[in-house]
């Protein structure tokens, strides 16, 4: 009974790694819905000021930031900020020179799971572009388009991947059971 309840957990498990991985991946497949959520100016380390563009798709994000301005003398408080996955996948803010684009691209549903980023330092590349022309949102798809370019960055966040899958696990794991009783009470007749 035991062994029977741990490998259903481990097997409902695996799967639902797997298809949560699925449904992100699917998510920046499709691309339905993507709205501007801000452009903003983001004060980063209540020194760092940068033009930051925000969108959102179902299951998709996209930030596209450019640090065009030199350091401010005295620090301000932290406005503006993009989500804490773009945050955390472009830190740390103080790495990049100035006129710096970097763009990110977080997919995961409910929450981002993994996230590719683009940093460009020079004005002859077009790509990432600036965050103050992004307003339209073909940037996202621009992004989806370059997501297997080199150099290839991805950033893989482990505790909303977890999360994302706990409704899974408890999918499989109960569909799992069922299935070992049934086949119990089959060959118990």
């Amino acid at each position: 009974m035991t062994r029977g309840l741990i490998a259903d957990a481990v097997l409902a498990l695996m799967i639902a790694i797997v298809v949560s991985l699925c449904v992100a991946a699917w998510c920046v497949y499709m691309v339905f819905g993507v709205h501007l959520v801000d452009i903003d100016t983001w004060v980063a380390n209540g020194r760092d000021p940068w033009t930051v563009s925000h969108h959102e798709a179902l299951g998709v994000g996209w930030v596209n930031g450019a640090k065009m301005y030199a350091p401010l003398v005295s620090p301000i408080e932290e406005v503006g900020a993009p989500p804490w996955w773009a945050v955390n996948a472009m830190a740390p803010m103080d790495q990049y020179q100035r006129s710096t684009r970097v763009a990110v691209l977080g997919a995961g549903w409910p929450m981002v799971q993994v996230v590719r980023i683009w940093v460009t330092t020079r004005n002859d590349e077009l790509f990432p572009p600036s965050a103050e022309f992004d307003v339209s949102g073909a940037c996202l798809e621009m992004g989806k388009d370059r997501l297997w370019d080199e150099p290839r960055q991805f950033v893989f966040m482990p505790i909303p991947a977890v999360i994302d899958a706990i409704p899974w696990f408890a999918l499989f794991f109960a569909g799992l059971r069922l299935y070992r009783r049934h086949g119990e009470r089959k060959t118990k007749m």
